[in-house]
């Protein structure tokens, strides 16, 4: 299997991966303060991530240059991130954060342009358009998403979250050095549990339930050590639009954990939009196969026929 095969695979598996993580955000931050909860969610991570890291890899050094990034993307795609996220998921639903978040191709998209003069390419284009109807499909299909809702300041600190993301990718994208996914996404989290660890100090702490703990050590272990080499393995082989694009396949599999573990309604609306979603993310991941000269081909084949 060649890398960006491989990529493709694995950025649709995190993605299943992060989808499930906002209804577990949910469950977690029904005990635990947002705040402490992603300091605690990254404590794990970096204790776990630094032993195998210098176990595997002793020899992994950041470079001078890149270390002030190294930092800002542990402050911006950690702690700010997750400031966003966790509040957000905190005040409105599960579903309709993982919706907002799928915000992030639209904010890639523009960034890689402005700033990098990524080549825009049809599939791409017409990907992202799909996504965003699927992702308008499913906020009116449900009265309560709305950024005028009585969520609505969960609703954007969503929006904050996948803004932030989008700075994260750039920068995690513009290293100098050639690092190992678990050396980037060691540091990050590292530099991003500095970052929230004052909430342990002014904030009231208590003994969570196991049910809790439970899901904090999913997203811990799964979602963040994991969750985050994989995410900057398919950044160097796919780039960074095409896996944003990725994203908006999380709303589809938040609505499906929403009504498997929360036991949430599902409408033929919203089943429909996570199908157009779909449809968005395959054509950005597959359409870059197709040219116009082998469409030319194979209509001509097909006229003679």
């Amino acid at each position: 299997m060649s890398d960006k095969k491989l990529a493709r695979f694995l950025a649709i598996a995190l993605m299943i991966i992060w989808g499930i993580s906002f209804i577990s955000i949910k469950i977690v931050v029904g005990e635990i303060n947002p705040i402490q909860a992603a300091f605690y969610r990254f404590f794990i991570a970096s204790i776990i991530l630094f032993i195998i890291l210098k176990v595997k890899f002793p020899e992994e050094k950041v470079l001078k240059q890149d270390r002030v990034k190294m930092v800002l993307s542990g402050l911006i795609g950690v702690a700010m991130y997750f400031f966003f996220e966790n509040y957000s998921v905190y005040y409105t639903t599960a579903s309709n954060v993982a919706v907002l978040i799928s915000s992030i191709p639209i904010f890639t998209l523009i960034t890689q342009r402005l700033l990098f003069k990524e080549k825009l390419t049809v599939p791409k284009i017409f990907g992202t358009i799909f996504s965003v109807i699927g992702i308008f499909i499913i906020v009116l299909s449900k009265g309560k998403i709305s950024l005028f809702s009585s969520g609505t300041k969960g609703d954007l600190m969503a929006l904050g979250a996948a803004l932030c993301w989008v700075l994260y990718t750039i920068l995690t994208s513009s290293f100098k050095g050639s690092y190992k996914s678990i050396t980037i996404t060691t540091y990050q989290s590292i530099w991003g549990c500095m970052f929230l660890s004052p909430s342990i100090l002014f904030l009231p702490t208590h003994i969570p339930s196991f049910k809790v703990i439970m899901n904090l050590l999913y997203l811990s272990i799964i979602c963040s050590c994991v969750g985050y080499a994989i995410y900057v393995y398919c950044l160097e082989n796919l780039g960074a639009t095409t896996l944003t694009t990725h994203i908006n396949l999380q709303p589809a599999v938040s609505l499906i954990g929403a009504k498997i573990f929360l036991n949430e309604n599902v409408t033929i609306e919203q089943v429909i939009g996570c199908l157009v979603i779909i449809l968005g993310v395959s054509i950005v991941s597959f359409g870059e196969k197709l040219s116009l000269k082998t469409l030319g081909e194979y209509l001509n084949s097909s006229g003679d026929s």
